[in-house]
């Protein structure tokens, strides 16, 4: 009798275990959906952000979803697509809540501005950080061999990814590309960037349309801004360009506020500014309901480019 109790109580920590880590996984699914090439049945999680057209409202939630899914993550460290999922919404926040309204700040709060930069690339790293965790668990060796100096070894890793590695390849790229637009003096940046170059590099070529052309937009505004040494070129820069603006349709303002701050701005183009501020301000957020967040953030930036176009077009 006393081996079947100690049998019976064995089972059920067995059992109990198995429950909690089900409901976790369950919870998981929901908050960072694996991918799929079907449609997902119910509504995207994301679209509770995505479809907000109050950014206060966002700003104010985000530091508690990112504390979520980090604690969502440490309870279940191997769900792959909650670490991707935490590494987007860091290097989302850094980008569009901390990086963003920095540059609008006025130039007598320099030391503001220079201390919301240096957030913005602690997140920016962080996000990074989670993305490549995942891509580290289908990859051993993932991370040395990416970042390592050996570029033979590097692409030989990438030409492994599929494109359900797109998101995690996306995110740890524009996590680092992030910090180090923020930092380009920054020797631990250097280092990395040609590996985070070849994985957004690598996931243009395996879904070149995804998350509507971001991944466009992040090389053209790099290869505008880079020197050749570094990968970047005004020929590379006006082809991811004209690619970002054949996937998104002119439908996205971000595209537009990219040509006017990468190339009409470093042209002194005061005509080719205003005319593509002006198509991004002219787009109508309710016609993409899913982007409304993404669509109101960019047209404050493009309303305060153009309000303060004297400080980039000299005229």
């Amino acid at each position: 009798m006393k081996k079947i109790a100690t049998l019976i109580a064995f089972l059920a920590l067995i059992s109990g275990c198995s429950i909690k880590k089900a409901a976790f996984n369950s919870v998981a699914d929901l908050l960072a959906p694996p991918p799929s090439d079907k449609p997902i049945e119910g509504a995207n999680p994301m679209a509770a952000l995505t479809g907000e057209n109050d950014p206060q409202l966002v700003k104010e939630f985000f530091p508690t979803a990112l504390k979520l899914y980090e604690i969502m993550h440490l309870q279940n460290p191997q769900h792959e697509e909650l670490a991707v999922m935490t590494g987007q919404l860091y290097v989302m926040y850094a980008n569009a809540f901390i990086q963003g309204p920095a540059e609008q700040l006025p130039p007598e709060d320099f030391t503001m501005q220079e201390e919301q930069y240096r957030r913005a690339g602690v997140f920016y790293i962080r996000g990074k950080d989670f993305a490549l965790k995942a891509l580290q668990k289908r990859y051993k060796g993932f991370t040395d061999a990416v970042f390592g100096l050996d570029r033979d070894a590097a692409q030989t890793m990438l030409s492994s990814c599929s494109k359900k590695d797109v998101p995690a390849l996306f995110w740890a790229a524009s996590g680092l590309m992030g910090a180090f637009s923020l930092s380009p003096l920054e020797t631990s940046y250097l280092e990395l960037l040609p590996g985070s170059l070849a994985m957004i590099e690598r996931a243009s070529i395996l879904d070149p349309t995804y998350n509507n052309g971001a991944i466009w937009e992040i090389l053209a505004a790099f290869y505008a801004a880079a020197p050749e040494s570094l990968g970047g070129g005004k020929d590379k820069a006006q082809q991811a360009y004209t690619k970002a603006l054949e996937i998104t349709g002119g439908k996205s303002p971000s595209t537009h506020i990219l040509y006017a701050r990468s190339f009409c701005i470093p042209a002194q183009d005061g005509q080719g500014f205003d005319e593509h501020i002006d198509k991004a301000l002219a787009i109508n957020p309710e016609d993409d309901p899913d982007n409304r967040l993404v669509i109101t953030i960019a047209q404050r930036q493009a309303r305060w480019l153009k309000e303060h176009k004297a400080d980039f077009i000299l005229e």
